[in-house]
């Protein structure tokens, strides 16, 4: 078989999900040492913005940031960077502070010894110009409902150095497409009642998901509604459920959070950052965003 047609693939438990990387066009030792270099990225952020991990940059900026400064990863830097971008343009629907709300339901265990100031949000976190990042009073963040498409993208950069035929990484369906090839999601992920599944077709591009159950048809497998507005520092309504599509992941992942809160007034947000989202409501089934 040609490498040009042959196609290698792996899947590792990382990002809370299962992380599978598949590449194609490449002879096997190569594309065997693409996957491993993409893995390693993978963890390498999985360790350094993990909630749960003591020695993690989150937990150290959790416990620290409102003393000091922390000197943090080019990586998680980044991240923060571009939450902070996300914030402002959504006037603060996405917000990485929400964790105290999510400890508050139990779906978090506290973050430090030290309970956030009440009111404290992203404008609060201070990126400073040296890769130190400091907090301005007490806070908690979590960097969940954005790391994850952030490393899909850095893996995805990664394989792009071996120069593939096409390559893909899905994280738990925070996914991206390299190549020419055409890859088919279908949008649905049991959260959902509907009788209707659309698929979209992605090139190049990248696609992410997120829901949130009707309360009385919540699937215990299932994890709760863990979306907040980070505005309003409530739960976004139950019964729907996002699909954004975007140039990148992180954009992606970090827009699902805006349209799950706004639905259909999230447009302006997702024409800022050229991408559209497919938005299931309980109550009014399908529509489009762009």
């Amino acid at each position: 078989m040609p490498f040009s047609s042959r196609t290698f693939e792996r899947c590792k438990p990382l990002l809370g999900t299962f992380v599978s990387v598949r590449i194609q066009g490449l002879e096997p030792a190569t594309a065997q040492a693409a996957i491993t270099a993409a893995f390693v990225e993978v963890a390498s952020i999985h360790r350094l913005m993990s909630y749960h991990q003591s020695d993690s940059d989150v937990s150290r900026l959790n416990r620290e940031g409102h003393r000091q400064a922390v000197l943090v990863d080019w990586r998680t830097y980044e991240v923060l960077r571009r939450a902070a971008e996300f914030s402002s343009h959504s006037a603060g629907v996405f917000d990485v502070t929400v964790a105290s709300h999510l400890v508050a339901t139990k779906q978090l265990p506290p973050g430090s010894e030290r309970a956030p100031t009440s009111g404290a949000s992203w404008q609060d976190i201070e990126l400073l110009a040296d890769g130190r990042i400091r907090f301005l009073r007490p806070l908690w963040i979590d960097l969940g409902g954005i790391a994850k498409g952030f490393a899909v993208d850095r893996a995805i950069e990664l394989l792009r150095a071996f120069t593939p035929a096409q390559a893909c990484v899905n994280a738990g369906g925070d996914l991206r497409v390299l190549g020419s090839s055409t890859e088919q999601v279908r949008l649905m992920d049991g959260r959902v009642r509907s009788t209707v599944a659309p698929m979209v077709e992605l090139t190049n591009g990248s696609v992410a998901s997120s829901g949130a159950a009707l309360d009385g048809d919540r699937n215990p497998e299932l994890p709760p509604n863990t979306h907040i507005d980070g505005q309003t520092r409530l739960a976004t309504r139950a019964g729907r459920f996002v699909t954004v599509l975007a140039p990148t992941c992180i954009v992606a992942d970090a827009l699902t959070k805006v349209v799950m809160a706004r639905g259909l007034a999230a447009r302006r947000v997702l024409q800022q950052f050229t991408a559209r989202a497919l938005f299931h409501d309980s109550h009014a089934g399908w529509s489009e965003v762009a």
